[in-house]
């Protein structure tokens, strides 16, 4: 936060209210009074060397998504839309917009938002890694450091290398993706639903983003591929599921380093890899 606000003043937001609304892989700062918000790398920089990289992609393509009039949270109009630094962290500023109260979004808004989000991505021309999010489960089973008894480890590496075998094993279509396109991602608005957290922005099968989705017990596999209207392969969406399952599973462990509240959920899904 104290970052945030050292980089706001520098731009000519004195923020005299800050207030941090979120805490997790990134810490977001509301920086008041003004309509932004600061964006700043927390968990994410211990197992991504690039997280300014990432930023600035997200930063890329929100401006396109926002110009071709798609629903998605826009960078700040009042700063430049680069990564800025300070005292060693990254961040990046976004328009403030208020979140509506109601129920979270269901299959149908999912599944047809997705869908869409996707038919305005296929214009997007930027050159974008092949699934890169999955680059965070070596990157995480790689630090000496970690909540991870060496049993745990064994099973996520021994995880990783067969579903990723798997997935090399076929070959699908790729676009561009969201890359993180679960319900935690959308946000109700006055103005309806928006994207957001780009962050994970790459190129893949469809079946990445669908599986966001369609990996999480809350959610109808059926009815989301419904609303999505467009053919994803059944083989390569279960792949997708389980990686999900298993790329949900490492970003735990990373949060219950920092953030004693998560060391539980990581314990419960470290529990559904261990061999029967």
């Amino acid at each position: 936060m104290r970052a945030a606000v050292a980089v706001a003043a520098r731009l000519g937001l004195p923020a005299t209210e800050p207030v941090v609304l979120a805490d997790g892989a990134n810490v977001i700062v509301r920086l008041s009074p003004f309509p932004v918000v600061a964006k700043v790398a927390a968990s994410t920089a211990v197992i991504r060397p690039d997280a300014a990289g990432s930023l600035q992609r997200e930063l890329d393509v929100a401006g396109f998504l926002t110009a071709a009039g798609a629903p998605v949270l826009a960078p700040a109009a009042e700063v430049p839309a680069v990564v800025h630094r300070h005292a060693g962290r990254v961040m990046s500023f976004w328009r403030y917009v208020g979140r509506s109260d109601g129920p979270p979004p269901g299959e149908d808004v999912i599944g047809t938002m997705l869908r869409d989000l996707h038919h305005v991505l296929r214009a997007y021309r930027a050159p974008l890694p092949t699934l890169s999010p999955l680059d965070d489960i070596p990157a995480l089973l790689a630090r000496p450091r970690t909540v991870l008894s060496d049993q745990d480890r064994t099973a996520l590496t021994a995880a990783y290398s067969r579903l990723t075998e798997s997935l090399a094993a076929t070959a699908p279509d790729t676009q561009i993706l969201h890359g993180d396109a679960g319900a935690g991602n959308l946000m109700r608005t006055a103005a309806g639903w928006i994207w957001h957290d780009f962050e994970d922005l790459c190129r893949g099968p469809v079946a990445w983003d669908v599986a966001a989705a369609t990996a999480s017990p809350r959610f109808n596999r059926d009815l989301v591929l419904a609303a999505y209207v467009n053919l994803v392969d059944a083989n390569m969406l279960d792949v997708c599921e389980q990686l999900r399952r298993l790329h949900m599973t490492v970003w735990y462990v990373l949060y219950a380093e920092r953030l004693p509240q998560h060391r539980q959920r990581a314990a419960e899904l470290l529990a559904t890899w261990a061999p029967p």
